[in-house]
């Protein structure tokens, strides 16, 4: 691994190498995708990385790593944590319920499915009660390994579930957007009307 590399691993382990030296063994990671999409589920990823195995290379923001990286890089995490889990909102709960309470809800939903229970939750930042102790990070994906780790799970996750959708409904464009407001995308909402996978309740879905 190359200098460079080391030295902002190091940096993204801050929050959890403090948190060991208190004596917290067990961190979890969470993280979300699509809460801004105008299609498709919102998709929630928690993760507990081994303490020993930390500093996987390449770990970053989902955002700021390409797809076909961000695909190997989610194969050696899984690989080296402890355990992970994913949870998915559909579009009919998110209508239903409001984007808010469905991230809370995912964020349960994937602390709940951890085969180990997590000491504490590092999670980005987000109001809310886990029923866990938790650290709510502002930009965490950017500041916390195991929040940028989950962030890379369900951006997987999600990316392969959307790339199936763009199967089924090949105009919208599912593979290149995810379900997000391109312009491609808003004008087949437009000439085509919404799918069974749009949020219905969200702007620019319903003419």
């Amino acid at each position: 691994m190359e200098p460079k590399e080391i030295a902002r691993l190091q940096n993204l382990c801050r929050y959890e190498d403090d948190l060991y030296i208190e004596g917290c063994k067990k961190i979890a990671g969470i993280d979300e995708v699509g809460r801004g999409s105008l299609a498709g589920p919102l998709v929630a990823a928690a993760v507990i990385m081994d303490r020993k195995k930390l500093m996987v290379e390449d770990v970053n923001d989902s955002k700021k790593v390409a797809e076909n990286k961000r695909k190997y890089i989610f194969k050696k995490i899984i690989e080296s944590c402890l355990c992970w889990s994913v949870a998915k909102i559909s579009p009919e709960e998110i209508d239903r319920l409001s984007i808010s309470k469905a991230n809370m809800i995912a964020f349960k939903r994937a602390v709940g499915g951890l085969k180990i229970k997590p000491d504490i939750i590092l999670s980005d930042f987000i109001s809310m009660d886990l029923g866990e102790k938790y650290i709510p990070l502002i930009k965490g994906d950017r500041l916390s390994i195991s929040i940028a780790a989950a962030s890379i799970i369900a951006k997987v996750v999600r990316d392969q579930i959307m790339f199936k959708y763009s199967k089924y409904y090949p105009e919208y464009g599912f593979e290149y957007n995810k379900g997000y407001g391109t312009r491609k995308h808003l004008n087949s909402l437009q000439k085509y009307g919404p799918t069974m996978i749009h949020r219905v309740s969200f702007r620019g879905v319903l003419s």
